[in-house]
């Protein structure tokens, strides 16, 4: 019998609470093992990425619903509790009763009579609580794991900002992320637009290179455009990284700590034919798939290595991209599985590791090259103060202005790409051009 899309959610949430992998490797691997229907798979995706995106909310809910502490509940009946109460607070298309009965049902097969009358009887009360005001919730908001962000995030962003901004920032990340499509087809926005529409994926222009997704993004990876390679799945300030470099056709520059390569694509792109991408990456695994997606687009200009970007050699070059390992917290709408994967002690090591990167890396530019270091961190120290101490050190390299195709809107105080998601609707993300003085 096929199973539903909350038993397969239970396992996924179940997996990811006691592993604390990545949760969207916990899906793929749970997912390839065996055949499932579509849209059945679809709803489980969603099930998950949204429950754990607002995992703190619900979690500080059940117990003040239930008067119990999340720790004292079975770790089967916690996920149904947390699916029943993201599908009763979140999920317009599921009846209330339906939710219920659903997670009632999935209680007694997993685990028995008794524990299901609990469940029942926490939904319910949910239910009245919920029908009780309009306003029920605010109370609830007053508390910091209303936000669903750790604590000590949340107190480290407090610090950084004004609550109006931090507020705007968690509510930002809190929503789910718009898709947006590269057009790389040599077809307008405009004539590309009117192709998807025709296979019923609604998009709106949303700058010169790429389209934003309305409708049917389930559809992009299986059309006929993605899978030649004319169009990929990229966050636009993800490309303004890559635009940060100036690249021109012919050119040749290094992409580092690059899998699994959608900025070398771009870059593959820029470069044409007769340039080269020599992309890299300390993960075996994650090149492979790099490798991989090479086969989609059918390119013949980037040429992937397993190398660290903190010790080995490369050719001196004219632009090097380091795409540089961080914690994450610019892409946490996209990915919201890192806020709970993350501890306060990841921003100093990375911070640490992207200076010995930037230091290594920058001996392989030829003078006269330019060099960006680009994250998808909002962290100061992951950022600019990772560049402040390389160029302190290292008084031959310089902070240059970006090229004038970059949004403007995106420029920050010292001249550095620096896109906010609340601000910008975009990912969060941080690069720094540097020239190599001749």
């Amino acid at each position: 019998m096929e199973e539903d899309a909350r038993t397969l959610s239970l396992v996924i949430l179940n997996q990811f609470e006691s592993s604390q992998n990545q949760l969207g490797k916990i899906q793929n691997d749970f997912f390839s093992k065996k055949k499932y229907l579509i849209k059945t798979k679809a709803r489980a995706k969603i099930l998950t990425n949204e429950i754990i995106r607002l995992k703190g909310r619900i979690d500080y809910l059940i117990e003040q619903i239930s008067g119990k502490k999340n720790r004292n509940f079975n770790k089967n009946l916690l996920s149904i509790l947390r699916i029943g109460f993201y599908e009763i607070l979140y999920d317009h298309n599921i009846p209330d009763y339906a939710a219920v009965s659903s997670a009632v049902d999935l209680t007694k097969s997993k685990l028995n009579r008794k524990a299901s009358g609990l469940t029942n009887a926490v939904l319910r009360k949910l239910i009245r609580k919920k029908e009780s005001s309009q306003e029920w919730e605010e109370n609830y908001k007053k508390d910091p794991r209303w936000n669903s962000f750790p604590l000590w995030i949340q107190s480290r962003w407090l610090k950084q900002s004004s609550s109006e901004k931090y507020l705007k920032l968690i509510t930002a990340f809190n929503k789910a992320p718009k898709t947006f499509v590269r057009n790389d087809s040599g077809k307008t926005n405009t004539q590309l637009k009117e192709i998807l529409d025709l296979d019923e994926i609604e998009s709106e222009i949303f700058n010169p290179f790429f389209l934003k997704i309305k409708k049917g993004t389930r559809k992009i990876l299986n059309h006929d455009l993605f899978q030649s390679g004319k169009i990929s799945i990229q966050d636009p300030s993800s490309y303004g990284i890559v635009q940060c470099l100036g690249l021109k056709k012919n050119d040749t520059v290094l992409d580092v700590c690059a899998a699994p390569g959608t900025k070398s694509l771009a870059m593959s792109f820029l470069v044409g034919e007769s340039g080269k991408v020599f992309s890299s990456d300390s993960d075996t695994s994650r090149v492979e798939l790099g490798v991989k997606d090479l086969k989609r687009n059918k390119l013949n200009n980037i040429f992937w290595l397993t190398k660290d970007a903190t010790k080995d050699r490369y050719p001196l070059v004219d632009n090097i991209l380091i795409d540089a390992p961080c914690s994450g917290t610019g892409v946490m709408r996209r990915k919201a599985d890192i806020k709970w994967r993350r501890k306060e002690l990841d921003i100093d090591f990375f911070s640490k590791l992207q200076f010995k990167i930037i230091s290594h890396m920058s001996q392989f530019l030829k003078p006269g090259g330019i060099l960006v270091y680009g994250t998808c961190s909002i962290e100061y120290l992951e950022n600019w103060y990772v560049v402040e101490q390389f160029l302190k050190l290292n008084n031959n390299f310089s902070l240059i202005s970006l090229p004038a195709n970059i949004n403007t809107t995106w420029i920050d105080k010292r001249g550095c790409l620096d896109t906010i998601t609340d601000i910008h609707e975009v990912d969060g993300m941080f690069a720094a051009r540097i020239k190599k003085n001749d």
